[in-house]
């Protein structure tokens, strides 16, 4: 029986002590819509400036690894790649969520609106 990927949109590999997840499909027509290519360093900007809005702690635990055509997330802390990854999870299918976190997000001016607890 085949086990349920915890960690999707993602796949997740581990090598020693360092884990990683890696994003599969990049939804390049999803950030074309927006004038950007939906790259790797796209996807990754949209992390960081939603991780500096919304969880700052979470950002300082990951590394973002941007390439042209990969997106991946590495980290020491599997729960931390666990919640990027339930986070991401949230938008990353459905086309309307998507679309308001890559307006929100995919701004290299980007100043994170401090979120109350």
């Amino acid at each position: 029986m085949k086990q349920a990927n915890a960690y999707q949109p993602f796949l997740f590999s581990s090598f020693q002590k360092l884990h990683s997840l890696t994003l599969g499909d990049l939804k390049w027509k999803a950030f074309e819509v927006h004038d950007f290519l939906g790259d790797g360093e796209d996807w990754g900007m949209v992390v960081e400036n939603m991780l500096s809005e919304r969880n700052p702690a979470l950002l300082a635990k990951l590394t973002l690894c941007v390439e042209h055509d990969m997106f991946c997330i590495r980290s020491e802390d599997r729960d931390a790649l666990h919640e990027i990854a339930e986070m991401i999870f949230e938008f990353y299918d459905n086309d309307d969520l998507l679309d308001a976190c890559i307006k929100r997000y995919a701004q290299y001016d980007f100043v994170p609106v401090v979120m109350q607890s």
